[in-house]
């Protein structure tokens, strides 16, 4: 047996087990042919497209999937909004200036440029209509956040939840951000028009008057605990609302919420009192999103971008 046929066999077992038995047998013949007499990166580049749909399908993130068409509208606001404020942060940063005084430190601070760095040039890329150089830098950001929270937690005293939910006010917004550009399939994303590129320039405008105008992440008792779970809750039922179609409402509300949460997920955790007292709340979002499933099915059948307050591509 090759090493090309174990790749397909692999390949195909991530697509759903129906799918499979249907037409395996034929998108097996199909990357034969196509790959047929072609080097190892080809092979290589072509069996990756064909595992990546696989798990495109699993996860209903294709662009013909609610999903995958929800990421791909949200994108230009999620690369505007991480751009924005990645700019504040690497003008802020005061530790930038420091002398290095351990190697942690050092990995640190390259963690914290390539995360800011590679989010401002996504939304550059986004700009230009270059996603897919956009989606690989928003890979790099999202391996960046990982990286750092990991040195935080090592470098920590006591580590643990606390630890974690306190560094993920910082890097939180920007994984998120980064995990929708990588959600959102390529044949779906918009091509670079006014009204595109004009989302993506308004969020780079907009994000860094929340992170300068409101001191978050120096106090966690800043806001009550009301305030702190409506700014988490009202986008978070915003985006649930892409369960009934409505688009329009949904990609703010999915735009937002990276931030809303990552900035008060700490000081709610706190404030409640620990992590089981947020069953009550997360009861609340889930009959909520309970009753969005089972409002009445919209007569239309118009599909995302329809006439029924649908946002179009």
């Amino acid at each position: 047996m090759s090493d090309s046929t174990v790749g397909v066999r692999t390949a195909l077992a991530l697509y759903p087990g129906r799918y499979r038995r249907e037409r395996g047998d034929e998108m097996a013949v199909v990357f034969a042919d196509t790959t047929a007499g072609a080097g190892p990166v080809a092979k290589a580049r072509e069996l990756f497209d064909l595992a990546s749909y696989g798990l495109r399908m699993r996860t209903g993130l294709t662009s013909t999937s609610p999903g995958g068409r929800l990421a791909a509208l949200t994108a230009p606001l999620a690369a505007g909004a991480a751009a924005g404020i990645a700019a504040v942060e690497m003008y802020a940063d005061d530790n930038t200036y420091q002398i290095p005084h351990s190697a942690g430190w050092l990995l640190s601070l390259l963690a914290f440029w390539v995360l800011n760095g590679s989010a401002v040039l996504s939304a550059a890329a986004v700009l230009l209509g270059r996603w897919t150089v956009a989606r690989l830098l928003a890979g790099a950001t999202a391996l960046a956040v990982v990286a750092d929270l990991l040195l935080q937690l090592r470098a920590s005293i006591g580590g643990g939840l606390w630890e974690l939910l306190y560094d993920f006010q910082w890097d939180g917004p920007f994984l998120l951000w980064a995990l929708v550009l990588l959600a959102a399939p390529r044949d779906a994303l918009p091509s670079p028009t006014w009204r595109e590129r004009g989302m993506v320039v308004a969020a780079v405008l907009s994000s860094p008057f929340l992170v300068l105008s409101t001191p978050f992440y120096r106090s966690w008792h800043h806001l009550d605990l009301p305030w702190r779970a409506l700014m988490v809750g009202v986008p978070l039922l915003m985006a649930l609302t892409a369960l009934r179609g409505w688009y329009l409402v949904a990609v703010p509300g999915l735009a937002a919420l990276p931030w809303t949460l990552s900035v008060n997920l700490n000081a709610i955790w706190q404030q409640v009192g620990g992590t089981w007292r947020l069953l009550p709340l997360a009861a609340a979002v889930i009959a909520a999103m309970v009753g969005l499933v089972m409002l009445r099915r919209p007569t239309d059948t118009a599909g995302p971008g329809g006439g029924d307050g649908r946002l179009v591509a």
